[in-house]
């Protein structure tokens, strides 16, 4: 008899067929009509979902405690504490028990301070929670790169391009983990290893997810921003989080309790950038739609036996800042007096703000990659390519004189005074550069331009103190000073964000939207990072963690940590 996931995938197949075909448009968005072989790669990508084995035999399940980690996009450590203590009744409420002082639990520990990686967003966040290493190092170093060593534009979680593929190839080939350069958290634990719905699950046993479809559907709307619906349907992305533990219970039930098992929930975080009241609205998400998830895998694990033996991590990947969603503050791809204008404006062959670009276009000489409070700006050493249709060296960096310091001084101006770009007058805090580097070669760290010349970083914070930047120098050296540090640009623009301005003066990069992130500031950028046990004492959970995490503990612990608890360090 056929399971409900082979009777679901094939009825979603055939679904997407025929809409497809009645509506005479195509899923991909390619024009024409389709052909045999987008047929078949469309129907092979809509039947995708459910279990997928990566490892054929799995792993055999070894004796030892096991791990469960909540993955929750976008959930703030203030926006968790509060959800979880307005809900005593809720189950995240009892596995935790009563507070027993600050940051300890009856049954667990919140790890206290706990930083995202720069920029603190979805892609970059979770490539450094499963590898422990910064992005510099790790090759993911936001929602959307440019990499200039491969000549290649991702956009995993696209922000200023309205293309799937690299969110369908995310979900069925893995094209996150590919990405990375650093071996992953289940590769290093070598224990056998489920994932619901993850970006990463290179080197796990098992791979669940919901239909791919719908997932890139939602990220492909969430990339287009606000549309002028004022009404914000929350069940569109809870049938999301509630489709993905549906898949995982039905896996758990036929192959079993991994000792690791990673359960992703993406709709909160999509759920905040568009709703009114972001951060009370993602307080009840919180409680109305993750807390009974949370709860149903919780009594799965009761039932198999295994609860008392688990270690449960709730773990997120950054914060929210809510903005306003309008042209002013939105710091979008498309129109006139926008980042993008600034470049051309210079007299740089700008790459078209698309996923895939026609050949004819390939010429250009600069890219932009949004990741809301941040832009990174790539730039070709111009000589390579002065005539249009020439194509650049992209393997050689840009020169100082001639290609950086024309576009520092062009964003210096646009946010003085408006020149070049009316929009961005005041809409960025700092603009960061550097003297590139081949790509065989570490990149060097950012510096800031003041409008004249570059001034280390360290040493501008000395003369200009940041507290509400919290921990920027080192932040900003695990982003751009490594192998892979040249992901993050040539130049680097921040805007104006944080909850202690008014939301007239906070800005972000990307279309219309009510919350964003991607900054140093205190509201973006402190995670929820909590260690519970059913039956162990908060204090020896907290004698377990603190060691492991140190004075300055951040998302980089996430998976050292994970090995510690699991005892494969």
């Amino acid at each position: 008899m056929a399971s409900r996931h082979t009777k679901r995938w094939a009825v979603g197949a055939l679904v997407v067929l025929l809409v497809g075909v009645a509506a005479g448009t195509w899923w991909l968005l390619r024009p024409g009509p389709p052909t045999a072989e987008t047929l078949k790669e469309s129907l092979e990508l809509a039947a995708t979902g459910g279990d997928r084995v990566l490892r054929d035999p799995m792993r055999p399940l070894t004796p030892g405690p096991r791990v469960l980690l909540f993955a929750l996009d976008g959930v703030g450590a203030t926006e968790f504490h509060q959800a979880v203590s307005e809900h005593a009744s809720g189950s995240i409420h009892a596995l935790l028990g009563p507070e027993r002082g600050e940051y300890l639990f009856a049954h667990g520990f919140a790890v206290p301070g706990a930083l995202s990686i720069l920029p603190s967003t979805t892609v970059a966040a979770w490539a450094s929670v499963y590898t422990g290493q910064p992005p510099a190092r790790t090759g993911v170093p936001g929602n959307e790169w440019f990499a200039r060593d491969e000549v290649r534009f991702y956009a995993p979680a696209p922000v200023s391009v309205h293309a799937k593929e690299d969110v369908l190839h995310t979900f069925t080939d893995g094209l996150v983990g590919n990405a990375l350069k650093v071996p992953t958290l289940f590769e290093l634990a070598d224990v056998r290893a489920f994932v619901s719905l993850a970006h990463v699950y290179r080197g796990a046993d098992l791979f669940t997810t919901p239909e791919p479809i719908t997932a890139a559907d939602l990220l492909v709307d969430f990339a287009r921003g606000l549309v002028g619906d004022p009404d914000v349907e929350r069940e569109t992305y809870a049938e999301l989080d509630r489709e993905s533990v549906d898949h995982l219970l039905e896996a758990l039930g036929q192959h079993g309790i991994p000792r690791l098992q990673v359960v992703y929930f993406p709709g909160v975080d999509l759920y905040t950038h568009v709703v009114r009241e972001p951060l009370e609205q993602q307080r009840r998400y919180v409680r109305e739609v993750l807390d009974p998830l949370v709860g149903r895998v919780l009594d799965a694990y009761a039932q198999a036996g295994v609860l008392d033996d688990t270690y449960v991590l709730f773990v997120s990947d950054h914060g929210h800042t809510p903005v306003l969603g309008d042209d002013r503050h939105a710091l979008s791809a498309q129109g006139d007096d926008e980042p993008t204008t600034v470049l051309e404006r210079v007299g740089f062959r700008l790459r078209p703000m698309k996923l895939e670009v026609e050949p004819q276009a390939r010429d250009f000489q600069a890219v932009a990659a949004y990741q809301g409070a941040m832009a990174y700006v790539y730039l070709a050493d111009r000589s390579t390519c002065p005539e249009p249709g020439q194509r650049c060296d992209w393997s050689r960096p840009p020169r100082w004189e001639e290609d950086v310091l024309p576009v520092a001084r062009a964003f210096h101006r646009a946010n003085m005074t408006g020149e070049g770009a009316a929009d961005m007058k005041g809409a960025l805090d700092l603009i960061f550069a550097r003297a590139g580097r081949p790509v065989s070669e570490d990149a060097p760290p950012f510096q800031v331009f003041d409008g004249e010349g570059l001034v280390p970083l360290r040493e501008y914070l000395a003369a200009h103190p940041r507290p509400d930047l919290l921990n920027l120098a080192e932040r900003m050296e695990h982003l751009g000073a490594g192998p892979l540090g040249h992901r993050a640009g040539d130049v680097l623009l921040l805007t104006r964000t944080g909850l202690e301005r008014p939301i007239s003066e906070r800005y972000y990069f990307a279309g219309h939207y009510r919350s964003w992130h991607g900054s140093p500031s205190a509201q973006d950028s402190r995670v929820t990072f909590v260690v519970a046990r059913r039956g162990e004492e908060g204090a020896q959970v907290r004698a377990r963690v603190e060691p492991v995490v140190g004075p300055q503990p951040s998302l980089l612990h996430v998976t050292p940590l994970v090995r510690e608890l699991l005892g494969t360090h």
